[in-house]
This record gives C-alpha cells, sequence and structure tokens, in this order.
C-alpha cells in the first residue's frame, strides 16, 4: 500500500491508467466520466463499422476503457491543491494495487529528466 501523502510528485498519477468492462460498468458517473471506451475512440476513426459495434467491442473487454488525462499529464481526479486523489475510495483496482516500490521507481525516473 502507497501512503499517497509522503509523496513528492505524485508521479503515479500521469501513468496510462486502463480498466477492464466490468470494473468500468461498477464505476460510479463521477469516475465514469474521466474515462475513454477504446471502443468510442475506434469507431470515432472509423465510422463505417458502426454497425459490427458490438462484434469489435468484444476486443476491448479487458482493456476496455483508458482514463483521460489533463493538459498537465496527470490524471483528472487528482486534487490539484492538496495532490491527492480526489476519489480515492472508488479509485480504479489498479490504483488501489499500486505499490511503494513501483512509486520509488517514477520518483527516480522523473528526477532523472
Amino acid at each position: 500500500m502507497v501512503d499517497c501523502k509522503k509523496c513528492v510528485n505524485s508521479g503515479c498519477c500521469k501513468l496510462v491508467i486502463e480498466i477492464s468492462k466490468e470494473e468500468y460498468n461498477e464505476l460510479s458517473e463521477v469516475v465514469k466520466k474521466e474515462f475513454t471506451k477504446h471502443i468510442d475512440s475506434f469507431l470515432e476513426k472509423n465510422p463505417h463499422l458502426k454497425g459490427a459495434a458490438k462484434e469489435i467491442e468484444g476486443v476491448y473487454h479487458v482493456n476496455y476503457a483508458r482514463m483521460n488525462k489533463d493538459k498537465d499529464g496527470y490524471c483528472p481526479l487528482l486534487d490539484r491543491e492538496s495532490m491527492l486523489c480526489s476519489v480515492y475510495e472508488e479509485r480504479p483496482q489498479v490504483c488501489k494495487s499500486y505499490s511503494n516500490m513501483k512509486c520509488e521507481k517514477i520518483r527516480l525516473l522523473s528526477y532523472e529528466v
């Protein structure tokens, strides 16, 4: 478990977050609106395939939706004043399972850049 209050740069909040269809369906509307479903992006680029949307959607079962990023590259659910998650209790599973070891590696990488 990561103690987010000790974080110096919220580097993990800049990572790509993808979730499954099951997890997407369980999200609150507040959190869900910050994700883009891959099928929607695909059909926007390929409108001639809209009739096959149901069949194509199955391809995106595991990586069903991707969290959007704000202009600064951070998660839109990150409170910029506190640099803490604004939906901490209902954050995606990948955020819940994030470990300190990963956090330390991100900090090292962000200092090297």
